[in-house]
């Protein structure tokens, strides 16, 4: 573990070694804020990437804590071999992490991918995850269950294109066709999505299959009701029918609030890190 104090932060960082796991966290205190916030991030990208750039801008919580998830940044098999992996590894790593941390209670912020383990985690701890902050979350794209789990089979297949291809970045395109399809195509924009995907390409084919896995297998119904004190992020160039099952989630629990992110698609941590990181302390205040 390494420890460096910036200004009126420590930051932290190591591993936790597990029978099948190297997991890389990383953790900043501060000596403002209060109270403890877990941030997960999406599928093939990892920890630091995704939140740093909103760190500065959040200032409610004194305490974060951000692991890459398995397949993603610095977590890895002890081997470095690349393994197929279920929901319930990835949340078994994460309630370890919170252990090992000494973190009794923590409010949670969950980004794609992210954002199932958040749910899963909540549903499996109860009272120790506080509030809890979606951003885009995978099993909560359509609220149409059947339509899902058809679309769920076109993820399958660009998981299988990055596996098989000479170079991942056909699937990787097919994949963000899928989850953004009215994206700008920017051709630099699109570029640097891309490679952000595609820095350990198995790891995220595997991190799709994940979610397809649980998406065909997990009682959707029974997630949703174990949550609590719930805010949702949709960006707003983003699927129509994602906005639309977020309002109507909005509209029939007095607990979940449901915010649009304007000129942003599923990349919204990248694309706007100051918005995004401003809804997520409203959130923390008002709930």
């Amino acid at each position: 573990m390494t420890i460096s104090p910036v200004n009126d932060e420590e930051m932290q960082q190591g591993t936790l070694s597990r029978a099948d796991q190297r997991c890389r966290w990383r953790r900043r205190d501060r000596r403002s804020g209060s109270g403890n916030v877990l941030m997960l991030h999406g599928a093939g990208v990892a920890a630091d990437m995704t939140w740093e750039p909103m760190l500065p801008h959040l200032t409610a919580w004194r305490t974060f804590l951000m692991p890459d998830l398995r397949g993603m940044g610095e977590t890895r098999d002890p081997d470095g071999e690349e393994r197929a992996f279920s929901l319930e590894q990835v949340v078994d790593d994460v309630a370890a992490l919170l252990d090992t941390h000494d973190i009794p209670q923590c409010d949670v912020i969950g980004y794609s991918f992210g954002g199932l383990v958040a749910m899963r985690l909540k549903q499996r701890l109860g009272a120790r995850i506080g509030r809890t902050m979606l951003l885009e979350p995978a099993l909560l794209e359509r609220e149409d269950h059947a339509t899902m789990l058809r679309v769920r089979d076109g993820y399958a297949d660009a998981a299988a294109r990055i596996r098989e291809a000479a170079t991942p970045q056909a699937g990787i395109v097919a994949f963000l066709d899928l989850i953004a399809p009215h994206r700008s195509r920017n051709p630099r924009a699109e570029r640097m999505m891309v490679t952000r995907l595609a820095r350990r390409p198995l790891g995220f084919a595997n991190a799709l299959d994940c979610v397809t896995h649980a998406v065909r297998r997990l009682d959707r119904e029974a997630l949703l009701a174990a949550q609590r004190d719930v805010t949702s992020v949709v960006g707003g160039k983003s699927l129509a029918a994602m906005q639309a099952y977020h309002a109507e989630l909005e509209r029939r629990r007095a607990d979940w609030t449901y915010r649009v992110l304007p000129g942003t698609d599923h990349s919204l941590p990248f694309q706007k890190p100051r918005r995004l990181a401003a809804l997520l302390q409203e959130a923390a205040v008002t709930s």
